[in-house]
C-alpha cells in the first residue's frame, strides 16, 4: 500500500460544519475531514484527469484521503475510545495528560468496577497521544449579520454566528493508495494538495486559508495480541449499510465484512450523528449520511472465522465514502487490552524547528524575488513582524501609565473591525487616506483607544500617529499588498484581543 503523511496548519480560522442545520447554535468538527482535502484536490485535479483516472482517484476507494487529525509534531492525536471512563469527581487529566490511574476500560469481558462506588463518567471528547498526553482543540465563535443589498445594512433578524478551529493549529493527514494505483496519480494527488489551499465553509470571506506541506510518516496503528475477539476502535466515522444496502447505525457481522461474526453489545460503545454534506461543485446537498462517530468502540466474537483473515478484511477500512477518510479503525489497540491504558513513556513533543532570522542584506532580497515570493506571502510576513511590535508597543504604554493588566487599554476589537473593513474595500493610497485623513478618518488622533500616547525613541506620541508613521513604510508596496497586510495586521489583533490577551 502507498502512504503519505501531510501536514496542515491553519493560517485562518476554518469552519468544518457538523451537521447542515441553517437554524440554532452552530457546532464545528473538532478535526478537519478528509472530504475536504478531497474536494480541494477535486477542485484542481478533477477535470484535468482522464475519465478512468478521475474515477479511480475520486471515486473508486482504491485512493483513501484521511482526517486530519491534532498533531504536535512528534505524534499524532486520537479520538478519545468511548469505553474510558473516570470518576466523575475526580476527573480524567491532570496538568495535560490523562491520568491513567483514572480510566477505566467498560470494553473488556469483566467489566472493571469504580473504587469506593464512585459514580463512572463516560470519556467523550478530546484527543489521546501515545505517550498519554489529552488535547482539546482551541475553537473561536464570531457572531455576525447578513446585509441587505438594498440597503447596505444589516438585515434585521439574520444574526448568525459560525464555530471555528482557530487558526494557528496543525494537523496531520495519511493519504493511502492501494497498490493497483499507478504511481504517477498518486504523486500527482500529493502534489496537488502541496501548498496553500482553501478549506471549509465561507471561504470567499476571511475563513479557510491552511498549508499543506509533505512529512515523513508516522508510526501507524497496527493490530494487537491475539485473541478469540476483536475490538475495533473508530478513528473516524463510520457508514455502515445493511443487507439491503440501507443506512443503519446498528453494525452486525455482515456489514463489518464479517458474515457470522456476532457483535457484542455489552462491550460495545457507540455515538452516532447524521448530516447532508454540502457539494460545491453541484451546489446543492449530497445524500444524507448516517455514521458512527469516530472514538466509538465495537466488540467481536469471531466465532468461526480465522483471526488472520478477519484483520486483513478490515484493515484498509470499511463502509462507505472511504475515498473520504470514514471506516478507518485500529484492530486491538494495545491501549484497551487491559483495565488502565499503559502510555509509552512521557517525552515533551519535539517543537517544530523555527528557521534562523535572514541576514539584511540586498542580496537576500534580490533573490527572494528571484524565487517569485509572491505579495500575500509578503503582506503575511509583514502583519506577523509588526503585529508583535505593536503588542509590545501597547505593553510599554500600558506601564508607563500604571494600567492592570486586567483593564482594557488601546483600541477595542470593534475599532480593529472598522478597519478590517475598510481595508476590504479600499487599496493602495486610498486605504491610507481613509484609514488616517480628514475627520471621517478610522484611525484618529483624538479618538478613544487611539490616543493613548506611545514611546518612538525619545518622543512621545499619540498611537495613532505612530501608525501612520509605520503604516506609511508599507504603503510603498503594491496596493494590493498594502490592503492584505492591514486586514491581516486588524484580524491578527482582533484575535488577541478576543481572547484576552491584550
Amino acid at each position: 500500500m502507498k502512504r503519505q503523511a501531510l501536514k496542515i496548519e491553519l493560517l485562518d480560522d476554518c469552519v468544518f460544519s457538523a451537521t447542515p442545520a441553517t437554524e440554532g447554535g452552530h457546532k464545528s468538527l473538532d478535526r478537519i475531514p478528509g472530504a475536504a482535502l478531497l474536494g480541494a484536490a477535486a477542485g484542481r485535479l478533477y477535470t484535468a484527469l482522464g475519465q478512468h483516472d478521475t474515477f479511480t482517484v475520486f471515486h473508486s476507494g482504491k485512493v483513501r484521503i484521511g482526517d486530519s487529525l491534532p498533531w504536535d509534531g512528534c505524534s499524532i492525536g486520537w479520538p478519545v475510545p468511548r469505553c474510558w471512563h473516570f470518576p466523575k469527581t475526580r476527573g480524567a487529566d491532570e496538568g495535560g495528560f490523562l491520568a491513567a490511574e483514572r480510566l477505566y476500560n467498560f470494553a473488556l469481558e469483566n467489566k472493571p468496577s469504580l473504587p469506593d462506588n464512585e459514580q463512572p463518567k463516560q470519556l467523550r471528547d478530546g484527543y489521546v497521544h501515545a505517550d498519554g498526553r489529552y488535547s482539546k482543540l482551541a475553537h473561536s465563535l464570531r457572531l455576525k449579520t447578513a446585509i441587505d443589498p438594498a440597503t447596505g445594512r444589516a438585515d434585521e433578524g439574520r444574526l448568525f454566528g459560525y464555530d471555528a478551529l482557530h487558526r494557528g493549529q496543525t494537523f496531520l493527514s495519511v493519504i493511502e493508495a492501494d497498490d493497483t494505483v499507478e504511481d504517477r496519480l498518486f504523486e500527482r494527488l500529493v502534489e496537488t494538495l502541496t501548498g496553500d489551499v482553501l478549506l471549509g465553509r465561507s471561504r470567499s470571506a476571511e475563513y479557510g486559508r491552511a498549508r499543506v506541506t509533505v512529512v515523513d510518516l508516522p508510526e501507524m496503528p497496527k493490530p494487537g495480541k491475539a485473541g478469540d475477539s476483536l475490538t475495533l476502535w473508530l478513528l473516524s466515522d463510520l457508514a455502515l449499510t445493511d443487507a439491503w444496502g440501507q443506512p443503519t447505525l446498528q453494525p452486525d457481522g455482515e456489514a463489518l465484512g464479517l458474515p457470522g461474526a456476532q457483535v457484542v453489545w455489552d462491550r460495545t460503545f457507540l455515538r452516532s450523528r447524521r448530516y447532508s454534506p454540502w457539494n460545491a461543485a453541484r451546489h446543492g446537498y449530497d445524500r444524507e449520511r448516517l455514521v458512527l462517530e469516530a472514538g466509538g468502540v465495537i466488540t467481536l466474537r469471531l466465532n468461526d472465522h480465522n483471526r488472520g483473515k478477519a484483520i486483513g478484511a478490515l484493515e484498509n477500512g470499511i463502509g462507505l465514502y472511504r475515498e473520504a477518510g470514514l471506516g478507518r479503525l485500529w484492530i486491538d489497540p494495545p491501549l484497551l487490552q487491559s483495565v488502565h491504558p499503559a502510555f509509552a513513556g512521557r517525552s515533551a513533543a519535539t517543537p517544530e524547528t523555527t528557521p534562523a532570522p535572514e541576514p539584511n542584506h540586498p542580496l537576500v532580497g534580490w533573490l527572494k524575488a528571484a524565487a517569485g515570493i509572491s505579495w500575500k506571502q509578503k503582506a503575511e510576513e509583514w502583519a506577523r513582524e509588526f503585529e508583535k511590535v505593536y503588542l509590545q508597543k501597547l505593553d510599554e504604554s500600558r506601564r508607563l501609565n500604571g494600567i492592570p493588566g486586567g483593564v482594557a487599554y488601546g483600541p477595542s476589537s470593534s475599532q480593529w473591525s472598522t478597519v478590517l473593513e475598510t481595508a476590504r474595500s479600499a487599496t493602495g493610497d486610498a486605504l491610507h487616506r481613509a484609514l488616517f485623513e480628514g475627520d471621517d478618518a478610522v484611525i484618529k488622533a483624538t479618538g478613544e483607544g487611539w490616543n493613548i500616547e506611545v514611546k518612538e525613541e525619545r518622543e512621545y506620541l499619540p498611537l495613532a500617529r505612530w501608525l501612520e508613521r509605520h503604516f506609511a513604510d508599507r504603503k510603498n508596496a503594491a496596493p494590493k499588498s498594502y490592503a492584505h497586510f492591514v486586514r491581516l495586521l486588524a484580524r491578527r489583533i482582533q484575535d488577541h484581543i478576543d481572547n484576552r490577551r491584550v
